[in-house]
């Protein structure tokens, strides 16, 4: 008598993921990983029971260990990148999912200027420089990653 049994790959789920919102003027790694969420047969997901092909999309990095990554001076917005995962065991068998990031703009205080008393009777040029208390990232503004519009109110 013969026996036929037939073996079937595990179920293997790579799941979306979301992250942020993440600085786009610092960037970020490790922001989130994609393998955090991922299920093979039903359980975590081991990584060295699956493989996981690194992928680039725009800014965004998924690294060969599940980590994401955020390229430094990103603007604001929503960002996708697919992942795909396959099974050690049985290669063909993949599956594959979106990390989603929002990544929003750096943190910028204008911060209110004072000067004077200034002879109204002679004219002054370059009495304050506004640029020079306001903050970037909490860091000193560089004048090349702002736009300044100038607003004239009176003399």
């Amino acid at each position: 008598a013969t026996v036929t049994v037939t073996v079937e790959a595990a179920v293997l789920d790579a799941i979306n993921d979301t992250a942020g919102p993440v600085n786009g003027a610092t960037g970020g790694t490790n922001v989130v990983n994609v393998l955090a969420n991922d299920q093979l047969n039903g359980a975590p997901v081991n990584p060295a029971n699956i493989t996981l092909v690194p992928a680039t999309n725009g800014p965004l990095t998924v690294n060969a260990d599940g980590s994401v990554d955020v390229a430094p001076n990103t603007p604001a917005g929503t960002y996708t990148v697919d992942y795909e995962i396959c099974e050690v065991l049985n290669p063909t068998n993949c599956d594959t999912a979106t990390v989603t990031v929002t990544v929003e703009e750096g943190v910028i205080d204008a911060v209110n200027d004072a000067a004077g008393p200034v002879n109204g009777f002679v004219a002054n040029t370059n009495v304050v420089n506004v640029l020079g208390n306001d903050l970037l990232n909490g860091a000193a503004v560089n004048p090349a990653d702002i736009t300044l519009a100038p607003v004239t109110n009176g003399p």
